[in-house]
This record gives C-alpha cells, sequence and structure tokens, in this order.
C-alpha cells in the first residue's frame, strides 16, 4: 500500500474486496495499523472507512473492528471486469504486450526531459517545501495558471483554480456541489464517451448520452432531452473527445452555453487533448467562451497526462457561484497535490519548460499519428471513425461480423492490447468498435501491433467462413 489520501484507502480496500482477495466476513486492519503503515493520520484513514461503509462494502461491529459486508452482490459487470483485468497487468506481461490502450505522456522517456534534475533544483530553491500549502493549492502556483490560462483566452483570477491530484478527483468534487442524494443528480454525456468520467458518473447519478456527430452533439437530441428533464450538468470533452478525437464546431460551443443559461445547467470540460494538436490550430476551448459574470462552465486539467504519470496533479476552475460550497469541500477532505509536486509544476510553467516541452511532444508524436492513420486505411476490415488531426488516439469500427470482446482477447493472447468500444457506452452496447492511442507506443511497435491486428481480423474472418 503507498501512501495517500482518504480516497488512496477507499480505492485499495474497495479493490481487494471488489477482486476477491477480501472476502465477505474477512476483517480490515485496524485504523492504527493502516495509518502506521501508510504515514497518515488516523482521521484520513477513518474517511476512508466510512466511505467504505456507506457504499456498503464494510460494516462495523463495536469494539471488534471494520468486516466486508456479506449482504451485497460485489460482482462486477465483464466491461468493468476487462477494466481491472487490465489495471492489474504485471510488469512480466508488459514487457511481451504492445498496449495501444496507453494515454499517458512520458516526458522523461519522450524527450529526454531532466525531470530528476528539476526536481532537485525545486528543492534547493524552496526552504519550505515541505510545509503545508493553502488548501486549494499554493497560491503561488495557482497565479502561475492564472496566467498560463490568458495564452487560451481564458481570463479568470488564481482565486477561482483549484489544484487537486487528478481528474477523477475534480469529478468526485463537482458531484458533490450539487449537494443531492445519490440517484437525484441528472447528468448528459456524449455516447460515446471517457470510460473513467462515465463510471463515476454513474455511480451517483442519472446518466443519459447524447449521439456525436463530427461536429459536436445532435442538438435535436439534447433539446429533446432537456425538455423532459432537469439537468444539472453535462460533461464532455471539446478537443480531440475521448474516445472518438472529434473536436466541436465554435458555433455548437455557443449554442451550448446559451442553452446552458437558458436551461440552467452547468458544463464540465475535461480538457486534456487540446495541447496535442499536429495538423492544425490548437482548438479552442468552452471556457474561452465562457461570460464573465454569467460563468457556466467546470474547467478540468490532467497535468499528470502531458508530464509524467506519477506527478499527480491536475486544476480545475469553478464558476465563483460555487465558492462557498466548494472551500467548505475542500476543508472537510485532503484533497491537493503535495507541496513538493506543485512546487515542480510552477517550476515547469514559470521557465517555459511546460511550454517548449508540448511543442517537442507534438513534433515527435504527429510522425506516430501519421503514420498510424496512413496504415489503418490499409487495413481490410477496419475503418476510421473519424481523423481527428489531434489528441492521443484513433477510434476505429470493425466488420459487424467480428465480436469485439472476442477479438480483444484473442489480439491480448497474439500480443496486443488496446480498449474495446463497448466500455465508452452508457448501454455498454456491443458496436465492433476499439479505441487505438499511438500516444505512448514507438514507431516500430505501432507497425508491429497492427499487423498483429490486421492479422487476428484474418483470422477471425477465415473462422467464419
Amino acid at each position: 500500500m503507498k501512501k495517500g489520501s482518504y480516497l488512496d484507502i477507499y480505492g485499495y480496500f474497495k479493490e481487494r474486496i471488489l477482486n476477491g482477495h477480501l472476502k465477505a466476513g474477512d476483517k480490515l486492519p485496524s485504523l492504527r495499523q493502516v495509518s502506521i503503515k501508510r504515514g497518515l493520520n488516523t482521521t484520513t484513514v477513518l474517511k476512508g472507512y466510512e466511505m467504505l461503509e456507506r457504499e456498503g462494502y464494510i460494516f462495523k461491529v463495536l469494539g471488534k473492528g471494520s468486516f466486508v459486508s456479506k449482504n451485497r452482490d460485489f460482482s462486477i459487470n465483464t466491461d468493468n471486469q476487462l477494466i481491472l483485468e487490465r489495471a492489474l497487468i504485471t510488469e512480466e506481461e508488459k514487457k511481451n504486450l504492445i498496449d495501444f490502450s496507453k494515454d499517458e505522456i512520458d516526458l522523461i522517456k519522450l524527450i529526454g526531459l531532466d525531470l530528476k534534475n528539476i526536481m532537485l533544483k525545486v528543492l534547493v530553491l524552496n526552504d519550505n517545501i515541505f510545509e503545508e500549502e493553502n488548501l486549494k493549492g499554493s497560491m503561488s502556483l495557482r497565479d502561475v495558471i492564472a496566467d498560463y490560462l490568458e495564452d487560451s483566452d481564458i481570463f479568470i483570477s488564481s482565486g477561482e483554480v483549484v489544484v487537486l491530484n487528478s481528474s477523477q478527483q475534480c469529478l468526485n468534487t463537482i458531484l458533490k456541489l450539487f449537494f443531492k442524494k445519490k440517484g437525484d443528480i441528472n447528468v448528459v454525456v456524449s455516447d460515446p464517451t471517457k470510460y473513467k468520467a462515465l463510471n463515476i458518473f454513474k455511480e451517483r447519478a442519472n446518466v443519459k448520452g447524447i449521439h456525436l456527430l463530427d461536429d459536436g452533439w445532435d442538438f435535436k437530441d439534447f433539446e429533446e432531452v432537456l425538455k423532459k428533464n432537469k439537468i444539472d450538468f453535462i460533461y464532455e470533452s471539446f478537443s480531440y473527445q475521448n474516445p472518438s478525437g472529434i473536436v466541436w464546431s465554435d458555433e455548437k460551443k455557443e449554442k451550448l452555453l446559451k442553452l446552458a443559461e437558458e436551461y440552467d445547467f452547468y458544463i464540465i470540460e475535461e480538457d486534456n487533448n487540446s495541447d496535442l494538436y499536429y495538423l492544425e490550430e490548437k482548438p479552442k476551448s468552452l471556457k474561452s467562451y465562457d461570460r464573465a459574470g454569467r460563468e457556466r462552465v467546470f474547467y478540468v486539467k490532467d497535468l499528470s497526462k502531458c508530464i509524467h504519470k506519477e506527478m499527480k496533479i491536475s486544476y480545475m476552475i469553478v464558476p465563483p457561484i460555487f465558492k462557498e460550497r466548494l472551500d467548505f469541500e475542500v476543508l472537510n477532505f485532503e484533497i491537493t497535490p503535495g507541496n513538493f509536486t506543485q512546487k515542480t509544476l510552477e517550476y515547469l510553467i514559470k521557465n517555459n519548460i511546460y511550454t517548449e516541452s508540448l511543442k517537442k511532444i507534438r513534433e515527435k508524436i504527429k510522425i506516430r499519428y501519421k503514420y498510424m492513420i496512413a496504415h489503418l486505411k490499409k487495413i481490410d476490415g477496419v475503418r476510421l471513425m473519424y481523423n481527428p488531426g489531434g489528441g492521443r488516439s484513433i477510434w476505429i469500427k470493425l466488420n459487424r461480423n467480428i465480436d469485439e470482446k472476442e477479438f480483444y482477447y484473442l489480439c491480448k493472447k497474439n500480443g496486443v492490447s488496446f480498449l474495446p468500444g463497448a466500455i465508452f457506452y452508457c448501454d455498454k452496447r456491443i458496436d465492433s468498435k476499439i479505441r487505438l492511442s499511438f500516444i505512448g507506443i514507438e514507431k516500430d511497435d505501432i507497425e508491429k501491433g497492427l499487423n498483429i491486428i490486421e492479422n487476428t481480423i484474418k483470422e477471425m474472418n477465415c473462422k467464419m467462413l
């Protein structure tokens, strides 16, 4: 068990319960045992245990401790089993697998950024590096982020910025701001949409999916939903949407903001891909259209996705109307990353290292992107759903007679992994689609992996004859 927040405690034991390592009736370690092992105070551990108890994973016996519940079905559906399977893959297995599911950037490997030396400089420059910072994040980092965003036509005060560990944590915090019972929150997402966000929303809200066209949502469908339901918020990535790669048109972004005012809903914009443009100009964020004094957009950015997966840091911009409620949530939960991580990010942005690194990343990944598009177009039985011009992945459709799950397991057996399309849909439909990421794979491995995919398609087609 690694050190972390109450959410890490909750996630660690939840995973062990779901995968069967902890069975019904098993006793959990005491608060004191966990706090010593992880270097946390017992209050933090208690919060994690309380969250597990609220969701029915464990129960308490006075004077004896906490135990795994017997009266709840902890089984997960086959799509989530597949996600869990992928997350638990061993380092040994990874060596023999070309993984098209990876979508994180590693600046150390990709462009040779000397992150270790940068972190040593940060240690030397900051005498107070291990002192506790503001609950919403380092004030100096929030100032730097606010200044940095001006280049993207986002004009905000540093007081509107909140620094957190991950985009998932941002989404969980936003859900709490609406202060409703589970099942009373109504959320609208693209169909398909990012599977991690979808799973978070489905645990706590009613989720409705809207068909995605080449330039954004089908507004006929969306306006029908608005007329029939009180929507609390919508969630979307407007630039190189995950998994489709679609970029919303400026006209549709503006129309969405008008509808938000008319029907009184808010918008979560997760913007992790807009910096990864290869064939065109950087797309404008929805937040850049948000009107001062009438803000409707929660803007979320996960910076670990463009630096290194172990440097867990994200930020969000929250409409001022939610300030008091947000301060209350931040006060009650330990959700900001360590000061060392924050100061490292501040150094990267302030000294222009982050911006220059992004330029180098784009040049390097553009080669992989072009190569992958060209190769996919030559494979019989594969259709590109959209040619994005940026982002991290390609959304493709297989021949309808190919079962995507069977295809997934056969490819994995042959040495290739990717994400099957079903996990991205609200209804988990089987539609013979898969997502292939090119961001974390060298060109030679892209060629080998796509050859395996092509041969697997031929193998499955032969079985059907």
